[in-house]
C-alpha cells in the first residue's frame, strides 16, 4: 500500500505530495520564508528545482500534446540562443540566472499542467485551504508590526512588503483563490461557514491595503459571476441570497465604522481613488508610468527579442536605489517580459492567459473552472502593477489542467451538478 496523506479533506500519495509541496507550493514566497528565513538560500533553492523542472519536461516530450511541445521547442530554442551569447560574451554558462526566471513560467506552467494530468490530481480545494493556513501561521510568525500606518520598515527580502502591511502584494494577491473558491461554495451551498471563510479572505485583501490587490479582486469576481451565469443559471437564487447578504452587512458596516472610527473610511477612500486615478502625482501608480514610458524607448531599440543579458547589466535609467548588478526591479510585468525577451517572450509567456480569456466565454465550464478562470485573467490587471511571481503560473497550468477536462464533464442546467456527459 501506498503512503498517503491527507489534508483539507484532500487524499493524496505521499510521492505527489512532495513533488507538489516542493515544485509548486514551496514557490509561495510566504512558504518558503517559514522554513529558510534567508532570501539567499532560498532563491538558490528556486534556481535549482527550476532547472530540475526543465530537465523533466525535457525527458517527457513525448508525453506531451502536441501544443506543449510546441512551447517546450520555442522555449528550448530561446535558452540554447541565450547560453550561447552568456559563452561568447562572459564565458559562463549563464550569467544571470533572472533572464532565465524571467521567461520559465513558459515551462513552468507546462509542468505543473501535465503533472497534475498525470496524476489525475483534484487540489484546488488543497489549494484554498493552503493560502488560509499559511497566510496565519506567517502573520503570527512575523506579522506583530502589522498597521495601517504604511510605515516604512527595514524588512523588503522575501514575501515582505517594505511597511507594515508586511505581506508584500505578490502573496496577498494568491488570497484571491480562496476568497473565490469559498464564494463559490456559498452560493453552491449557502451554508453559513463557507460564507464566514469569503468573508475572512475579504477581511484579508482589504486590510493589507494593497490597491493593485484590491483592483484585481474586483476584477475577478466580475469575471466570476459572468462565467458563473453563463454556466448555470439556476445558481441565480444563491447569488441573490449572496448579494441580499452582502448589501445588509455592507450597509450595517458602514454604519458602525463611521460611527466609531470614521477616519478609517476616509483612509480607504483616499487609497481606492488612486486605482481610479493611476497617475497622481508622487503616487505608485505613477512611478509605474514613468518607468514604463522611459523602458519603451528601450523596447523599441530591440522589439523583438530584448536585450537578454544586455539589458541586465545596463544602468538603471529611472532610478537609483537599487544595487548595480541586480537587474532593474521592473513594477510591471509586461514590460520586463518586453525588455529582456521581447515581444517573442510576450507572446509566449501570455498566450496561456489569452487562451483562458477565452475559454471564459465558453458555456461548459467544470467549477474549478468557474473558480480558476477568473484569478487567471486578473493576471492581465496584475501584471500593470507588478510582475506576476513564479506560483502564479503554477495556478494558470493547474487552470489549464481542469480546462483540459472540459469535454468530459461539465455544469448541466437542470440539476447544476457536474456530472457526465458526453459533449
Amino acid at each position: 500500500m501506498r503512503a498517503s496523506v491527507k489534508l483539507f479533506n484532500y487524499k493524496i500519495y505521499l510521492k505527489e505530495f512532495l513533488t507538489i509541496f516542493f515544485c509548486y507550493f514551496f514557490f509561495e514566497q510566504s512558504l518558503s520564508w517559514i522554513f529558510t528565513q534567508n532570501a539567499q538560500l532560498n532563491n538558490v533553492t528556486v534556481k535549482g528545482i527550476s532547472i530540475g523542472i526543465f530537465a523533466y519536461i525535457l525527458t517527457q516530450i513525448k508525453e506531451l500534446k502536441t501544443s506543449e511541445k510546441l512551447f517546450v521547442g520555442i522555449f528550448t530554442v530561446l535558452i540554447i540562443k541565450l547560453i550561447s551569447e552568456s559563452l561568447l560574451q562572459y564565458r559562463s554558462v549563464f550569467v544571470h540566472f533572472q533572464i532565465f526566471y524571467v521567461i520559465f513560467p513558459v515551462v513552468y506552467t507546462i509542468f505543473i499542467k501535465h503533472i497534475l494530468r498525470k496524476w489525475q490530481a483534484n487540489i484546488l480545494e488543497f489549494a484554498a485551504g493552503f493560502y488560509l493556513l499559511i497566510y496565519f501561521v506567517f502573520m503570527a510568525l512575523f506579522g506583530h508590526d502589522f498597521s495601517f500606518s504604511l510605515n516604512e520598515t527595514a524588512n523588503t527580502t522575501g514575501p515582505f512588503s517594505g511597511d507594515t502591511r508586511v505581506l508584500h502584494a505578490q502573496s496577498v494577491y494568491m488570497m484571491i483563490i480562496p476568497f473565490l473558491w469559498y464564494l463559490n461554495k456559498f452560493i453552491t451551498t449557502k451554508k453559513g461557514g463557507d460564507f464566514f471563510l469569503f468573508l475572512l479572505c475579504f477581511v484579508i485583501i482589504l486590510i493589507h491595503n494593497h490597491r493593485s490587490v484590491w483592483s484585481s479582486a474586483i476584477f475577478a469576481v466580475l469575471i466570476y459571476f459572468m462565467v458563473l451565469i453563463r454556466n448555470s443559471k439556476s445558481s441565480m437564487g444563491g447569488v441573490t441570497t449572496f448579494f441580499a447578504i452582502i448589501i445588509s452587512l455592507t450597509l450595517f458596516s458602514l454604519t458602525i465604522v463611521s460611527s466609531v472610527a470614521p477616519e478609517i473610511l476616509g483612509n480607504f477612500a483616499d487609497r481606492f481613488s488612486e486605482i481610479l486615478n493611476p497617475g497622481k502625482e508622487g503616487s505608485t501608480g505613477g512611478f509605474r508610468l514613468e518607468q514604463a514610458a522611459i523602458y519603451m524607448a528601450y523596447i523599441l531599440e530591440k522589439p523583438f527579442f530584448g536585450w537578454g543579458f544586455e539589458g541586465f547589466e545596463l544602468d538603471n535609467p529611472y532610478v537609483d536605489w537599487w544595487e548595480s548588478g541586480t537587474g532593474h526591479h521592473f513594477h510591471h510585468g509586461y514590460i520586463e517580459i518586453l525588455f529582456y525577451h521581447g515581444i517573442v517572450g510576450l507572446l509566449l509567456k501570455y498566450s496561456f492567459l489569452v487562451y483562458i480569456l477565452y475559454k471564459a466565454f465558453s458555456k461548459k465550464l467544470n467549477k474549478e473552472s468557474i473558480i480558476l478562470v477568473p484569478f487567471c485573467i486578473s493576471g492581465f490587471l496584475f501584471s500593470f502593477n507588478y510582475t506576476l511571481p513564479l506560483v502564479f503560473w503554477g495556478h494558470v497550468g493547474m487552470c489549464l489542467y481542469y480546462l483540459e477536462k472540459l469535454p468530459l464533464y461539465y455544469y448541466v442546467e437542470e440539476s447544476d451538478e457536474l456530472i457526465l456527459k458526453e459533449d
